[in-house]
Formats: structure tokens, sequence, C-alpha cells
């Protein structure tokens, strides 16, 4: 049932590619006719969406077409949308398999966006280079791409954009075995799509939702949402994607063993599909007539068929229709007494299994080889971070003697209107101060340019020993004091990469000045998905982690400050959490104001503590319980975030009795 669900998975996602590549010939052939030589922000928008419709089937012409769209956007100063070109063709080298090139690109991409202060382009930027990731299999930075992309969407309300990126994460959710969270997302893009009415997004989100209920095991669920797509695609005459359904309920239903049922829609499928106009939904259903054949023992008619896919699979190179029809060939032939016909066949079933699991093991060392190349370039950046930190201290210092210099500038121009005989001696002096200020005005500019260049990429070097531990634990065969050492490893690289991050936060906080950005959440709604994220956490420590979520409405405040109040607060309390014991998090809605109490059952606070608590670098007098790590950072950002929302923190604790930390934070004004 694996194999079977593996292969059923794989027909229909390159299945639903070449849908996407056969729908838009139509579309593709109308945009290239309205295309002509003038340089009109109109040419613009239908290069990009020929290069949008190609991506697929010809990735190479995305590239050319989106090339020639951001040339042209340049050249005639388009305001907005000059990122969209440079993520399609994005998008095309991860279409390809070039995922360092996908990422250059897009990256580039989220640059011009930003520069054109485009968010919608930024959002949908930042859930193309999530999904390059995660195709790329570097979950991490998938996850932090698209949560990026999701608050950006939810914050500027666009539906479209929330449809895309929910989907993205119902993919990540579903490759990590998360179905409910999988489940979630998708019908929040099918819900979105219903709005939205466009009926092929609908049918698109259907089969989604299908094929996710059919990953759970529950094919009742996932032939349900296949038959309602079906009768909406029936709706808009759209044969490729009826195909498509039709064949996708198909084989969910041979393996169901509802074999009458799965040969008549392959049959249907089989008259609207043939060989030349969609080679894969052919053999697909061919299979099932073939296997259906073999069910009413018809073997001379079956073995003909499967030895017609097999031929077909072979010329196109799909090595997984091979595998299934030699299979299913072996047992027809077996079924007939050609024994040494049906052992051949089995002989080459393994030949092309091992084929496969050597195309698996070739993908995985590109997708390391990819990682490796941007931790490359993370390091390379991080030496010039490095080399800024040490000159820190200098340039405070030359920033402070500018301003002393620039009032001594003012008093020697007073001076001078009274002690005019000495005015030529002071003009000389004025002039070398002006040379002295222009020199320390560039040494700041320079300092902020390498901050702006290092800033996210310092950490690259702790990660790449992270994934170099990750990566020799997965390998396996250690004794078990290298593995010991090798956790030492990983604690003490994990500690460093946090104090780098807590360092990264205290030093934007100081710097950044500027007004809040005040957004509406529902407090329940937020704060529940908020606590839920820190699950996996507390259960590593067998902790009881309580909610007593009352918030209630809207409340308007900056969600980014927020949410890093919440998280140091909630993590502080698991971190110093002995095993075993409880966290309680309660959230009250009061008047125009939120209150967050969180309580925990850990060595509490000394007096001594209590005086030290929200001050940089302070290690106070408990420890970790699990191991952890703690710079003396998280509470002094809590407080400084608190104050910057007009909020007020307090805590009630003794030594030895937990501690219990409250907030109050006022409503902002939009």
């Amino acid at each position: 049932m694996v194999v079977r669900l593996r292969f059923l998975l794989l027909g229909v996602l390159m299945g639903l590619a070449l849908s996407a590549s056969s729908q838009n010939l139509t579309t593709i052939d109308s945009l290239r006719s309205a295309l002509t030589p003038e340089t009109t922000e109109a040419q613009f928008d239908i290069l990009n969406a020929i290069g949008f419709e190609y991506r697929y089937s010809y990735p190479d012409s995305t590239i050319f077409y989106c090339s020639r769209a951001f040339e042209l956007g340049k050249q005639i100063e388009v305001k907005k949308n000059l990122s969209k070109p440079l993520s399609f063709i994005g998008l095309a080298y991860a279409n390809k398999g070039v995922y360092s090139k996908s990422a250059e690109y897009h990256e580039r991409a989220i640059e011009v966006a930003i520069d054109q202060q485009d968010s919608v382009q930024l959002a949908f930027g930042y859930n193309n280079l999530g999904r390059m990731y995660f195709d790329g299999g570097d979950l991490i930075r998938a996850s932090d791409n698209l949560v990026r992309s999701r608050d950006m969407f939810e914050m500027i309300q666009d539906k479209l954009g929330l449809a895309y990126v929910y989907r993205s994460l119902a993919n990540l959710y579903k490759s990590q075995n998360q179905f409910n969270h999988a489940v979630e997302m998708s019908t929040r893009a099918y819900e979105l799509r219903k709005e939205l009415g466009d009926k092929r997004s609908i049918v698109s989100s259907l089969l989604e939702l299908g094929l996710i209920y059919e990953s759970m095991d529950s094919t009742e669920i996932a032939l349900k949402k296949m038959r309602l797509a079906d009768s909406i695609v029936r709706q808009v005459n759209d044969r490729v994607t009826l195909a498509e359904l039709e064949l996708g309920m198909a084989e969910i239903l041979f393996d169901e063993k509802n074999v009458k049922e799965a040969y008549t829609k392959a049959e249907e499928v089989l008259t609207i599909v043939s060989e030349l106009s969609n080679q894969k939904l052919f053999i697909r259903a061919s299979l099932i007539k073939g296997k259906y054949l073999a069910f009413l023992k018809k073997h001379n008619e079956a073995r003909a068929i499967f030895e017609d896919v097999i031929k077909k699979a072979e010329e196109s190179g799909n090595l997984v229709y091979q595998i299934e029809a030699t299979q299913a060939a072996s047992l027809s032939y077996l079924a007939l007494g050609e024994h040494d016909k049906a052992q051949e066949l089995d002989d080459k079933v393994e030949v092309l299994e091992e084929k496969i699991k050597n195309t698996d093991l070739q993908q995985q060392i590109e997708r390391l080889q990819f990682q490796l190349q941007i931790e490359k370039k993370e390091r390379e950046n991080a030496m010039l971070k490095s080399a800024h930190i040490k000159n820190e201290s200098l340039l405070s210092t030359q920033r402070f003697q500018n301003r002393l210099l620039l009032g001594l500038i003012i008093s020697i121009t007073a001076a001078m209107i009274i002690f005019w005989s000495f005015s030529r001696k002071r003009k000389l002096i004025n002039q070398q101060l002006q040379a002295k200020n222009h020199q320390l005005s560039d040494l700041n500019n320079e300092k902020n340019s390498l901050m702006n260049i290092v800033a996210h990429d310092l950490k690259a070097p702790l990660n790449r020993i992270l994934g170099l531990t990750t990566v020799m634990e997965l390998e396996g065969g250690l004794p078990s004091k290298q593995l010991e050492y090798l956790k030492l490893i990983k604690n003490s690289t994990q500690a460093g990469s946090s104090l780098i991050i807590d360092l990264l936060d205290v030093n934007a906080i100081e710097e950044k000045v500027s007004a809040h950005v005040p957004v509406e959440i529902n407090v329940k709604d937020w704060f529940n998905e908020r606590i839920s994220s820190f699950q996996v956490s507390a259960d590593a420590k067998q902790l009881s982690l309580e909610n007593d979520n009352q918030g209630a409405g809207v409340f308007v405040t900056d969600v980014d400050f927020l949410g890093r109040i919440f998280d140091n607060l909630l993590s502080n309390a698991i971190k110093f959490s002995p095993p075993e014991k409880s966290v309680k998090v309660a959230i009250h809605s009061v008047d125009d104001s939120i209150k967050i109490i969180i309580k925990d059952e850990g060595p509490g606070f000394s007096d001594t503590d209590k005086q030290l608590m929200f001050q940089k670098f302070k290690k106070l007098s408990a420890r970790p319980t699990g191991g952890e790590s703690s710079n003396g950072l998280g509470l002094a950002i809590v407080k400084t975030l608190v104050d910057r929302l007009n909020g007020t923190i307090s805590l009630e604790s003794t030594l030895r009795a937990g501690a219990e930390f409250t907030v109050t934070l006022p409503s902002l004004k939009k």
C-alpha cells in the first residue's frame, strides 16, 4: 500500500504539472499574438504573463520572456511589479532543479520589491523563496519565509496571495506528516478560492485536499473531495483536468478493491486523452485497464497492455511507471505459466528500483551541495560582520567625538568675532575640523553599510556546524562516546546561535526608532496559534502546557513586538521548569488592553535577581533544567519592547517557589 501510494502521489503531481502546461497553450498563443514592439507597461505585463505560463513545461522560455520583461520594466521605469519577472525566473530555475540560481533571483526580487515598497510582490517573493527552499529540502528556511509571507498577506488582506501561501504551508505540513495542520491550511486556501470564484483554482484546491485525506487513509473523504471537484470541472469543460480527477479517483478506487468503477473511470479517461495528447495520463489509465483485465483473469490481453506501457514509459524515461507495469506484466506471465519470462521481468524490476534509489541519492547530494553553497556565501558575509563588531566601539567613540567637534566649531566661530586677530589661524583649524567631520561621516556610513550586509548572515558558520553534526548523526555508526561529544558540539553551537539572534534583536531595538506598525489581530486565535507552537518544546521536557485563553475581540498592536515579548517569556518558563511540572498561560481582555500571565514552577527569583533581571548580560541565579543556554538578554529585550508599547510588566516570585510574570499592554491607534 505504501509503494502504491507513492506511485499515486507522484503520478498525480506530474499530471498536475502537465495539466497546467497543456491547459494554457491557447492562452500563450493569444498573449504572443498581442506582443508588439512598443515599450509600454502593457507589453511589460504581456511578457510576464507569457513567461508565467511557460514555467512548468518550458522554463527556459520563462527565463527568456521574463528577462525581456525585466529590462523593459527598468527602461520604462514601472512603479510596481518590477520584481515579478525576477520571481518568475526564480520559479523557472527551481523547476529546472538549479536551486542556487533560483535562490539568487528570488532574493533579487525581494530586494526590488523592498526598493519599490511593493508589499504584494514582496509577500509573493517570500512565498516563492520558501517554496524553492522546500523543493531543495531546506525545511527551516522554507518555514521562515512562508510564515513571513503569510503574515504580510494577512496584514494587507490579499486573498489571492493568502490562498497561495496557505497552499504552500499545506505542502510543508504534509511533508512532515502533520496532516491536521495540512488540512487546515488547504481548507483555508479552498475557502478563499471559492470567494474569488476561479473554478479552476477551486478544482485544484479540492484535488489537493483529496490527496491529503488519502495520505491520512481517509479514503471516503478523499473521494468525496475529488467527486466535488469532478462536478465543478465538468461545468467549465476543462477536459484535461477532468481526466486528471477521474484518473486520481480510479487509482484510489482500485486500491480500495472497487475495481469495476475504477475501470469505468479509466475507460472514460482514455476517451478524453490519447498517447499523443497526454502520454502520462494515457499510461496511468492504461495501467488500470490492464490490471482490471488481469483481475478478470484475461492475462493475455492484460500482458499486451502492460508491455505497451513498459515500452512507452521506457521511451519517456519514467522509471515509476516502468516498475509498476513490469511488476504487473510479471504477474500475468506467471499466471500464464511462463515462469522464465516472469523471473526475467522480476530481475528487471530490481534493476529499475536500484536506478530510482540512485536518482534519489543524487538529488539528496545536489540539495546538500546547494545548502553548502548558501552557507559558504553566508560565511563570507559573516567575516565582514565580525570586522564590524571589532570596530563598533571605536566608531561609537568617533561619533561622540564628531558631536564634540561640531560644538567646538560653533565655539570657535563665536570666538572669531571677539578675537578678530586670530581669524586666519582659527579659519585653518575650522577647515581641518570639517575634513575630520567628513571623514567620520564616511566611516559612519561605511559602518551602516557593513551592518546591512552582515546583519542577517552572522549565524552562517554556526548553522553550518549544526547542519554537519545533523548529517553525522543521520549517517550513524558513531560510538556512544563520540555521539556524546557530538551532542556537546550541537548544544554549544545552538547556544552561540541563540546569543547572536538576541544580540541582533537588541541592536535592532536600540537603533530602530521608527513608528509602530499597528495591526489588528483576533486575540484568541492569535494566542492559541502562538501557544501551540511551543507544544513540542514542552513535550520534550514532559511539561504540562496549560492554556487559559479568555481573550476576546480584536486588538491593535505591533504584532512583531508582541510576538517577541510572548515568545521570550514562554520559552523562559519552559527552559527553567523542571521536567513533569506545569506552565500556565492566561490571556485576558480588559477594556482596551490585554493582560498576559505566564506562571511556571521553576526555581524562582531571588531579591538580587529581581534587581538585575531586566539588565542586559546579567545572568541570574537560576539555570536551565534541560541543558539549554541562557545569555542574559531575553528579559532585557522583553522590558524594552513592553516600554515601547507603553505597557507594564511585573513579577511575583520567591526563591524555589516558581515565578509569575504579568504583562499589560494597551491597544495602539491605527
